[in-house]
C-alpha cells in the first residue's frame, strides 16, 4: 500500500456528502466557508489584507469533497497525522453539531460512513500500514431524508457559523 502524502501535509479535513440533496451537502458548505476565511484547498497561501481566524497552520492542510464508501476514504487518509470528516448526521437533532472522536461515535448514531470507515481504518493499521490518522467527525444535525435540490435549510443553514467555529477549533489544535 504505503502513502502517496508527503510528510509535510499533517492534515486533511474532508467534507462527506451530496450538495444536490439539499441538507445532505452541509460538509461541502463548510468547505467553501474554510476556503473563504483563509484556507486554500492545497495549502497555506492566505491573504495578508483578510486575516485568517486560523492560528496554527501545519505547512500543508488539504481540503476534500466527495461521497466515499469507507475502504476507499480510509485509504484516502494514510499519510495524514489527523483528520477532520464532516457530515450531516441525521441522528442529531436538527442544526446541532458536535465533534466526536471516531472510535467514540454513539453505537446509536447509525452512522454509515463511520462503521465501514471505522473498520477499514482498524485493519489497514491491523496490517501494518503506516500513517493511519487520528479521525474526528465534525457531525451536523439534518433531516433523515434530505429532498433533493440544491442549498441548504434554514435550520441548518444557521448551524453552520457554529461548526465553522468547531473547524476552526480542531485546526488550530496542534
Amino acid at each position: 500500500m504505503g502513502s502517496s502524502k508527503s510528510a509535510s501535509c499533517a492534515k486533511a479535513i474532508v467534507a462527506l456528502g451530496n450538495p444536490y440533496r439539499t441538507d445532505d451537502g452541509v460538509g461541502v458548505a463548510l468547505l467553501r466557508l474554510l476556503e473563504r476565511d483563509g484556507l486554500s484547498v492545497m495549502g497555506d497561501e492566505r491573504d495578508p489584507g483578510n486575516p485568517s481566524p486560523i492560528t496554527h497552520h501545519p505547512s500543508r492542510v488539504e481540503l476534500i469533497e466527495g461521497v466515499h464508501d469507507g475502504l476507499r476514504l480510509a485509504e484516502a487518509l494514510v499519510g495524514y497525522e489527523r483528520a477532520l470528516v464532516v457530515d450531516a448526521a441525521p441522528w442529531l437533532p436538527v442544526g446541532e453539531v458536535a465533534r466526536y472522536r471516531l472510535e467514540d461515535l454513539p453505537a446509536t448514531a447509525g452512522y454509515p460512513h463511520g462503521l465501514g470507515f471505522r473498520a477499514a481504518l482498524e485493519m489497514l493499521a491491523r496490517v501494518g500500514e503506516e500513517g493511519v490518522p487520528e479521525v474526528e467527525v465534525l457531525a451536523i444535525g439534518v433531516p433523515d431524508d434530505p429532498p433533493f435540490g440544491e442549498g441548504l435549510s434554514p435550520a441548518v443553514e444557521k448551524a453552520l457559523p457554529t461548526a465553522l467555529e468547531e473547524a476552526i477549533r480542531w485546526l488550530n489544535e496542534k
